[in-house]
């Protein structure tokens, strides 16, 4: 079965060739075959058809608001969005929560002429709950979510139903979020490419937190084209988020990025003392540097020392003050107003509620929502200070951006851009992907040499379906 790139659908709805009304009904009955088995989603939007409809003739009549005008997505289900949809975080405590208020990337992504088809299931209240042995991709409300290549997988990470929503062809667009790695560990697992923005590139603003030092929002889909289609929509200022505050001046559009020479950049290949790779990670990164040497692309080895602290002791309090704050933007529409709250709500019923405890929340209900216990503020000042290491290197070796076949703590950490792209054709339960980094604010250094990467070696794959 094909699988057309949101690109394709754009060049199809302005060519006449579909509508957004077959686009819409398409997806549907991909859901309706391959959901039962997988189990990615959370609440469905019975009103796509009839958006779908009004989309349509609004083109006719008017012409496109975006280049996404009436191509469906769907988003992860810890961002708010009014009307019929619930958002619940994947956790019983918002079982018949409706938000009051839009988050200001679904804003974005309704004035571009999006769909949102579905909230997308994800790892109960983004994988930061439970100190024990909780699967990514299970929560107390909508229960596991299943990778289409394996049901043995680990999805891994929290966006696990973003990744594979997109994964199985339901939508070519998805948006989930990252704190410690779940945009790029699930897109890794299910073989398809996400952008992590720098922090501040996009708004946070009415999606439930855990931490506002490292929490981003940004694009999964099955091409770096696409992601970067809909990171041109996701971007930019919003009063309500002080980190975009950071966003420079000039514009930027990332989608014209993908199609920039990347002859003459210079590249470090980043390895880990200890973690070299071996095997089909260092047969990626030979053929990686092959590749983009031929387009005129530098190459320096890298190696340094992992070093990042364990950062449990910095995003448990975080999260007990982002929380917080978070849940007294939606007191209007909820019993739930504190995070003392969700714990509560939790030990009430722990048979349905608590199957994997609540480890995570009872350390963060325990520290200082000030913030000025001295252990938190020691290890924050570590954590800096390692980053700040990390981001020398860049400086120090000359380079532009790193690749790495590792997906590691520090660009989450450091709030650093990352784009991920497929570097295997995944036939077995072993998936690989290759990772660039860069500096704040160069994604449209990043997706080029993605972009380069991905045309030249088409790796993905997707899954067979029985």
């Amino acid at each position: 079965m094909k699988e057309p790139t949101a690109y394709e659908m754009h060049k199809a709805l302005m060519e006449g060739e579909t509508t957004s009304q077959k686009l819409v009904q398409e997806a549907l009955n991909t859901i309706m075959e391959r959901e039962p088995h997988l189990n990615a989603l959370g609440d469905m939007n019975h009103h796509a058809l009839f958006e779908a409809q009004a989309l349509d003739l609004e083109l006719k009549e008017r012409g496109p608001r975006s280049p996404l005008h009436g191509i469906p997505l769907v988003i992860k289900d810890n961002i708010l969005t009014t009307g019929p949809m619930r958002t619940t975080a994947n956790a019983r405590v918002f079982k018949d929560f409706y938000a009051p208020y839009d988050a200001t990337i679904v804003k974005k992504l309704k004035e571009a002429g999006m769909i949102i088809l579905s909230k997308a299931s994800l790892s109960e209240f983004a994988y930061y709950m439970s100190t024990t042995t909780m699967p990514s991709g299970y929560g107390s409300l909508h229960g596991q979510v299943i990778s289409p290549y394996d049901r043995t997988m680990d999805p891994l990470g929290s966006s696990t139903g973003s990744a594979v929503a997109v994964a199985s062809n339901y939508v070519p667009l998805s948006i989930g979020t990252e704190t410690n790695g779940s945009l790029m560990s699930p897109a890794m697992r299910q073989s398809i490419t996400s952008i992590k923005p720098t922090l501040g590139l996009v708004s946070r603003h009415g999606i439930i937190p855990i931490s506002s030092l490292q929490d981003s929002a940004g694009p999964m889909s099955r091409t770096v084209k696409d992601s970067a289609m809909l990171l041109d929509v996701l971007k930019g200022k919003d009063d309500h988020d002080v980190f975009t505050r950071l966003i420079p001046k000039e514009e930027t559009d990332y989608s014209q990025a993908c199609e920039k020479d990347v002859k003459g950049m210079t590249v470090g290949i980043l390895t880990f003392e200890g973690h070299e790779e071996k095997g089909e990670e260092l047969a990626i990164l030979n053929e990686a540097k092959k590749v983009l040497e031929d387009k005129g692309v530098t190459f320096k080895t890298i190696t340094k020392k992992y070093a990042l602290p364990d950062n449990t002791q910095t995003l448990s309090p975080e999260m007990n003050r982002d929380m917080n704050a978070f849940l007294s933007t939606i007191r209007s529409a909820t019993d739930i107003h504190t995070f003392s709250d969700i714990v509560a709500f939790n030990a009430e019923d722990p048979r349905r509620n608590l199957k994997h405890g609540q480890g995570r929340f009872l350390e963060a209900l325990g520290n200082d929502r000030a913030l000025k216990d001295p252990t938190y503020l020691k290890a924050r000042k570590a954590m800096n200070e390692e980053i700040d290491v990390f981001k020398s290197l860049f400086k120090t070796h000359g380079v532009e951006a790193l690749i790495t076949t590792k997906i590691t703590g520090y660009p989450p950490v450091a709030g650093l851009p990352s784009v991920i792209v497929p570097a295997k054709a995944l036939k077995d339960t072993t998936p690989r992907s290759i990772l660039f980094i860069g500096k704040p604010f160069t994604e449209s250094t990043l997706l080029p040499l993605a972009h380069t990467y991905e045309t030249l070696t088409h790796k993905r794959i997707p899954p067979e379906y029985k």
